[in-house]
């Protein structure tokens, strides 16, 4: 049994997700500039570096105005699978690739930091544990253990890209939140976020 993870995140990664098309936003959201940082993404980095000991962040190139960490992801594909092929390569953090990554789409930035906990305390023994709440299922939202990048590979392999059928072939759970999530998605969800931002 895996011994339970210490609630000091100061020696874990985080890993933000900004290579996404931003198709239904028109334009790529993950550089727009959020109130005083230089983007959202900034903003994200700003919040989640407080928590973890590293933050980087996941693009297809160098495209921040006031650099970031990054990892580069260099696949063609805009799909996140490809990212998490990756995770034993990039985070080796111990022999058995067990040591938990934070996941989280730069589109989300409004995570508290309790509900990061609840995630981290629900890991357990799981190889991943992901937010949900009652409208969806985040399943790119929460800790996932560098050792399922394997499984990532053979779900590639075998031409099933889709994020929660990887979900299945792990041994995974959830955290159910009261509250919904704000997705940034539309210019509509950009305001509204604009606005939540003041309170953080």
């Amino acid at each position: 049994m895996r011994q339970m993870p210490n609630m000091n995140l100061k020696n874990y990664n985080a890993l933000i997700l900004a290579g996404g098309k931003s198709s239904r936003f028109g334009s790529d959201k993950t550089t727009e500039p959020f109130g005083d940082f230089a983007s959202l993404t900034h903003f994200l980095y700003e919040r989640l570096s407080r928590i973890f000991g590293s933050v980087k962040v996941c693009a297809k190139a160098a495209k921040f105005s006031a650099p970031l960490p990054l990892l580069i992801d260099d696949f063609s594909e805009f799909a996140p699978i490809f990212v998490l092929s990756c995770l034993d390569k990039n985070f080796c953090l111990d022999k058995n690739f067990s040591k938990p990554v934070f996941i989280l789409p730069a589109d989300m930035p409004f995570i508290t930091e309790t509900e990061i906990f609840a995630l981290f305390k629900s890991l357990k023994d799981f190889d991943i544990c992901y937010a949900k709440d009652s409208k969806k299922e985040h399943f790119l939202c929460g800790f996932f253990r560098p050792s399922i990048a394997a499984k990532a590979r053979e779900q590639i392999a075998a031409g099933e890209l889709a994020i929660h059928k990887l979900l299945n072939l792990c041994y995974s759970t959830s955290v159910e939140f009261e509250h919904d999530f704000l997705n940034i998605n539309h210019k509509a969800d950009f305001k509204k976020a604009l606005k939540l931002a003041r309170e953080f």
